[in-house]
């Protein structure tokens, strides 16, 4: 079906004349589809569903311009936020991630329209998915809009560097639209506090006469995460017979005080984020890809050759975490993550950083470095998420970020994460004093346990 069956059925029972438009393959958002279209991006109407305890609410205004939060909370005395993403899928349960229409009276939700949409002319809008436009004339989708809220300015015009997913820009342009997504997040305050358990584990970690019953005692004050941890010693990758029915028996007798110490930490770390499950950038498969990270990490930093080994513990953490930036861009950018997960899908042999240049105008590497320095996470952490990507990083810490590089590649080829290629840059070989068959052979043995490692995955999502 060209639209959504809900659309559809509200046009065709309100006697709305209609065009629905066809676009092309791997459309990733609204703003690429009125590029793709040729049609003005202030002509394309967006919704972007907020939630609070009241209800849903969709905002609507054009492609061109962005929400102001504060501005839509003091027009309706209400305290909005965005929509979970689990909220979303029951409400618009026809309509693909990133493309809903902007019809709130078809989906039982109140819209409020902003005044930038109260033109002549034609108006067009999703069909609720990728690959059509809908596109009516402005009296029909004022008619459309009879039990919305009309009026009130609470969107403004996008400006040079502001705009999370355009195309055309200048690299001047691409290089301030990083500051501009800290700017937007600094001024709505979202970015997420280091949790209390984390902040409580790093301040053990400084301490070197704590052992292994001030760690346990630590992580015992959070019951969800000493159960992950204990879960993770009875996996069947650990090869342990007996029971592990407490987190100091999973320090004692399977992983050590060092491995426990930054399982935790990764796991506390990335508890206060909420992105969706599901897709190529979903919860899922970031745990999936940072389970199978940390264990090749750790056994790869392993194989080096002892004067230059790395801390096992910080290598394992590393795998969890270089990826963190993903997270960051689902958790509070849900608009854009949802249509650059979908881009993902549609473009699986493109390199993922190309396609968040391409819809954020930054990646994930900038992005979780910059939430790591705001942490004060361990410095061997933030440059292996800021530089895992890099082939010519030799600065400090670089053991970390070109264990994460190799680990990537060495993933891919068997589809898992997003590394760039195949080949192992001879200069990373030589500075980690590691040759492609021992590191196939550490690989071969840590895939082993495929089993083992996927419900570890799975156990990271719980």
């Amino acid at each position: 079906m060209a639209i959504a069956y809900t659309v559809k059925q509200y046009l065709d029972n309100n006697r709305i004349a209609y065009t629905v438009l066809d676009l092309p393959p791997a459309v990733g958002s609204l703003a690429q589809a009125a590029a793709a279209a040729g049609i003005p991006s202030g002509s394309l109407a967006q919704a972007m569903p907020l939630k609070d305890k009241i209800g849903i609410v969709i905002a609507v205004m054009p492609v061109s311009h962005h929400l102001d939060i504060d501005a839509i909370c003091k027009l309706l005395h209400r305290k909005l936020e965005p929509a979970l993403d689990m909220q979303i899928t029951a409400t618009f349960r026809d309509c693909k991630p990133g493309f809903i229409p902007p019809l709130g009276e078809a989906y039982g939700v109140r819209a409020i329209i902003d005044d930038s949409l109260i033109q002549s002319g034609n108006i067009y809008f999703s069909a609720g998915n990728p690959a059509h436009l809908i596109q009516v004339n402005s009296k029909s989708f004022h008619i459309m809009q009879r039990n919305a809220w009309l009026g009130g300015s609470f969107a403004h015009p996008v400006t040079e560097g502001e705009s999370l997913a355009t195309q055309g820009e200048s690299s001047q342009e691409k290089g301030d639209r990083l500051e501009a997504i800290k700017q937007t997040i600094a001024r709505t305050g979202s970015l997420p506090a280091l949790p209390d358990m984390a902040v409580r584990i790093i301040q053990l970690s400084a301490n070197p006469n704590a052992g292994a019953d001030d760690l346990a005692k630590v992580i015992d004050m959070d019951p969800a995460l000493a159960a992950q941890v204990m879960r993770y010693a009875n996996s069947p990758f650990f090869g342990y017979k007996g029971q592990v029915d407490s987190v100091r028996t999973a320090i004692a007798r399977v992983l050590g005080y060092d491995m426990v110490m930054n399982l935790a930490l990764g796991l506390a770390t990335a508890k206060p984020f909420r992105i969706p499950q599901h897709g190529p950038l979903g919860l899922n498969a970031f745990w999936r890809h940072a389970t199978y990270s940390a264990a090749l990490m750790q056994a790869l930093g392993k194989a080096m050759p002892e004067p230059i080994r790395p801390r096992a513990g910080l290598c394992y953490l590393a795998g969890l975490l270089h990826n963190i930036g993903h997270l960051l861009i689902g958790h509070l950018l849900k608009q854009e993550f949802l249509a650059l997960n979908n881009l993902a899908a549609n473009n699986p042999d493109t390199p993922i950083r190309e396609l968040e240049m391409e819809a954020l105008g930054a990646d994930h590497s900038q992005l979780g470095a910059w939430l790591a320095e705001a942490w004060r996470l361990p410095e061997e952490i933030a440059v292996a998420v800021h530089e895992h990507h890099n082939e010519s990083y030799v600065g400090p810490h670089a053991t970390y970020a070109n264990l994460a590089l190799i680990t990537d590649r060495m993933l891919k080829t068997h589809g898992i994460g997003d590394g760039e290629g195949h080949n192992l840059p001879s200069s990373i070989l030589e500075a980690l004093q590691l040759d492609e068959v021992r590191i196939v052979t550490v690989m071969n043995r840590v895939l082993a346990d495929c089993e083992g490692l996927d419900a570890m995955a799975r156990q990271m999502v719980v």
